[in-house]
């Protein structure tokens, strides 16, 4: 059986790091942003529209007829392209819940949703995928993308993190419960069993040792698969208390719905 899978989470929330543990079992292998739905969002929306590459009298059925035949398309690329038969196959890539996917964003307007994201697409075109939604507190995720260089303030990550889960939780609570799960990046390193029994759970998988492991042997000697390689072991240590108190400030009931602050403390 097929299990379409695809990791969404903000920039610097540990979407690399959760497609590194869901690789090592073996019947998982989920892509580091092959970007496909991305690609296929283009054609369908702006490039479709465009009279010189496709004539306007064909415009809507060449859309219609791509919608229909793009999951099958992606599934055989999956297979047959990049060799892939694992049951679970899928993609990892953040700007898939991006608003401002096609449009882009410029510091001068960092939160404004002007195109869409690919999550619909994505449950449109493939409707038996699953989602893992993983987040990690605001203040860690703003510093991180400003230390980058992504973006020009702290505050300008705190209103990214923000879009994004927005976005992402709009869509993922019109999706029935059995498609979608929500993590944190902190339960990953701090109760990997729980963490490894749960993403088992969910995704039907026999055998929750292989991500057991390899979680325990992160918490011992993590990877550097991102810069900076603390952020691994310490999902918290980039972040100050200061920073900390604005984000929950900042974002209200927000944070606290994904476990960051209570209401009480998001309001004071």
């Amino acid at each position: 059986m097929s299990q379409p899978l695809m990791i969404v989470g903000a920039p610097r929330s540990g979407t690399t790091f959760l497609c590194h543990v869901l690789n090592q079992h073996p019947d998982i292998r989920i892509t580091n942003e092959s970007r496909v739905f991305a690609d296929l969002k283009h054609r369908l929306d702006p490039a479709s529209a465009r009279d010189d590459l496709i004539g306007e009298e064909f415009q809507a059925d060449w859309r219609a007829f791509q919608r229909r035949h793009a999951g099958a398309t992606i599934e055989r690329f999956y297979r047959e392209q990049l060799g892939i038969n694992t049951r679970i196959w899928g993609d990892k890539h953040p700007p898939y819940a991006d608003p401002a996917l096609l449009s882009g964003r410029t510091e001068a307007t960092p939160i404004l949703p002007l195109s869409g994201s690919c999550l619909e697409l994505i449950a449109e075109v493939l409707p038996a995928a699953k989602f893992i939604h993983i987040h990690r507190h605001p203040a860690s995720v703003a510093r991180s993308l400003a230390r980058k260089g992504w973006i020009g303030s702290y505050e300008a990550g705190l209103s990214i993190w923000r879009q994004y889960v927005v976005e992402i939780r709009r869509f993922l609570g019109a999706l029935g419960d059995h498609r979608h799960f929500t993590i944190a990046h902190e339960d990953l390193i701090g109760n990997a069993d729980r963490a490894a029994d749960a993403i088992a759970s969910f995704l039907d998988l026999a055998d929750r040792g292989p991500i057991a492991r390899f979680l325990h042997a992160q918490r011992r000697r993590p990877t550097p698969f991102s810069d900076p390689v603390s952020e691994l072991g310490a999902a918290r240590s980039a972040a100050t208390h200061r920073d900390e108190t604005i984000a929950v400030r900042t974002l209200g009931n927000l944070a606290a719905q994904l476990g960051y602050a209570t209401p009480a403390h998001a309001a004071a």
